[in-house]
């Protein structure tokens, strides 16, 4: 028999046993506890099937439906709250007249300042392709 057991219990260990097998398992180490792990681990897995367990206060399931909408309500007030908050606030309104004046200046010198490289790089294409022109004429 324990040739049995120890080929029922590799399978076990690896998750191929039946629900008989385990039951054969089970009734083996009920009917002969040992000293080694996987009696423990049996004999453990029995007492738990035993322990009933109660909760400290029990919520009906009406409660527990207008609990659930309650919560859900007061997200969407504190959401919707956070975002209309937050759309009021512009971080790129500036108040003072001179200050957007100068802010608007930097930017388009920001922009004059990237065509103009745009430019710079133009002009080379434009003498590269007028030399190949030339070479081709000469040809």
């Amino acid at each position: 028999m324990g040739s049995q057991i120890d080929k029922l219990l590799e399978k076990y260990w690896q998750g191929e046993t039946s629900l008989e097998e385990e039951k054969v398992i089970k009734s083996h180490f009920k009917s002969n506890p040992g000293l080694n792990n996987e009696s423990h681990y049996f004999r453990y897995l029995a007492n738990q099937k035993l322990v009933k367990y109660e909760g400290s206060s029990r919520i009906s399931r009406k409660k527990a439906t207008w609990l659930s909408a309650a919560a859900t309500v007061t997200i969407g007030i504190i959401t919707a709250a956070l975002v209309f908050n937050d759309a009021k606030k512009d971080p790129f309104a500036i108040e003072d007249p001179e200050k957007a004046l100068q802010a608007t200046k930097e930017a388009l010198m920001m922009i004059s300042s990237e065509l103009n490289q745009g430019q710079d790089h133009t002009l080379e294409l434009t003498k590269f392709n007028k030399a190949k022109e030339e070479l081709e004429e000469e040809s």
